[in-house]
């Protein structure tokens, strides 16, 4: 067998032996974000075939070859979605825009900020997101909501029904390294098709945001910029003032929770999972003890071959953080302002924590259950574990976005008083 076709099988054998352990841990293979565009298939933001075709061109472990794989895809299926407009075959060229979006997503997951390809790829993305956007009925809004000092707010505005008539309201916020456009999939989706406003936006230091605002970035009081995204929900005639809940992915687990002891104005929060300490995760997932103090020359302690440690320190997160020029130790430190402890007696809405089983070992699944019930202050507060047997122990469940939605829908037509 020659290498080529040695390294193709090899990658082949590795998608199929994706394991709940393997997603968690962030091991030097690329499996856990491969589920992850994957999973954007239920609402069509990829397809199967493609993932696969694009996956057997990349090398496990080989950061630039995971890149030049996802761009030769993302710009074929551009390229598709450009024919059918031109012929005027809009669903056709919605779809194929919609997993365009996703695939350059995928491009810039492990590149550097200070990669020239980095912002133009992201313009790609938004670029096919637009287009595909212009073409649903009704169209997606772009949104810009006030900020501070002149600054905006990026987002999308969506109608769950007639202009102008109020409905419950979703408000919808990724994670580190999610971009906005890519959160189409993960809740707006299956929130548009029970009758739910959406909108979905960016705060300081996530992705969309910091290429406008290169000098703004992630806050620990996440209140303050989510309370600026309510003032401009509440100013829309088809938001129901006393049906705001607001869903946060990943890092967004930790935003929705902190702006809810704050900001009394949202009705409920979903948190997907629930992150009570940022600092002390990195510390854990960079391999390191969080009960001792870390060492302060961390740059010649880690292993940059590890595509967590990459995403994390060489990548663009901690640029967004701040900390482009601080040491490994300095960012840290940046990282432990960003905790529930001292607020979580002011979670007094209901609160969804979603999680997917592979998130954490039985051991700290049970001390994070303990944490969480601290925030759980009201009777219609839940926890819910996606399982692997139910096909949904992934990241925020991403593996299984359906039955994700019908979670968490379903709690919040309950919660809300709404029939979907």
């Amino acid at each position: 067998m020659s290498n080529k076709n040695e390294i193709k099988k090899e990658k082949q054998d590795l998608i199929f032996r994706f394991t709940a352990g393997q997603a968690n841990r962030f091991g030097t293979n690329f499996d856990s974000y491969f589920t992850r565009v994957m999973g954007r298939g239920n609402y069509g933001g990829s397809a199967v075939g493609e993932c696969y075709e694009t996956a057997s061109r990349i090398v496990d472990g080989d950061f630039q070859s995971f890149t030049n794989a996802w761009m030769v895809t993302a710009k074929r299926v551009e390229a598709i979605g450009w024919d059918c407009l031109k012929k005027g075959h809009r669903v056709s060229a919605r779809d194929a825009f919609l997993r365009a979006t996703t695939y350059w997503g995928a491009t810039s997951m492990y590149a550097s900020a200070t990669d020239p390809g980095h912002r133009s790829s992201y313009e790609r993305e938004r670029t096919c997101f637009r287009e595909a956007a212009k073409l649903f009925d009704p169209q997606f809004e772009v949104v810009n909501m006030p900020y501070e000092n002149g600054r905006t707010l990026p987002g999308y505005f969506i109608r769950g029904g007639p202009a102008g008539e109020k409905r419950p309201t979703v408000l919808v916020l990724g994670g580190g390294d999610s971009a906005l456009e890519e959160l189409y999939g993960v809740v707006p989706a299956g929130a548009l098709r029970r009758g739910y406003n959406v909108l979905m936006f960016e705060i300081p230091g996530q992705r969309a945001m910091f290429h406008d605002y290169p000098d703004l970035f992630f806050r620990p009081d996440a209140e303050v910029p989510i309370g600026h995204v309510v003032d401009y929900a509440l100013s829309r005639p088809e938001v129901d003032p006393k049906r705001i809940a607001l869903i946060g992915a990943s890092f967004g687990g930790y935003f929705g929770p902190r702006a809810a002891a704050f900001e009394k104005r949202l009705a409920a929060v979903i948190a997907l999972p629930l992150f009570w300490d940022i600092g002390v995760m990195f510390i854990e997932l960079l391999g390191l003890d969080p009960t001792k103090p870390y060492p302060r020359d961390l740059e010649s302690r880690l292993d940059m071959s590890q595509s967590f440690v990459r995403l994390a320190v060489t990548s663009d997160f901690r640029t967004r953080s701040g900390c482009a020029n601080a040491t490994i130790a300095e960012w840290l430190d940046f990282m432990q302002e960003f905790t529930l402890t001292g607020h979580e007696q002011n979670i007094t809405c209901p609160l969804l924590i979603l999680a997917g089983e592979s998130e954490f070992n039985p051991a700290e699944m049970e001390k994070a259950k303990i944490q969480w019930k601290k925030a759980m202050n009201n009777p219609k507060s839940q926890i819910r574990i996606g399982t692997t047997a139910e096909g949904g122990e992934g990241h925020s469940m991403v593996n299984n976005l359906l039955l994700k939605n019908q979670i968490e829908f379903d709690w919040l037509d309950d919660v809300l008083g709404w029939k979907s």
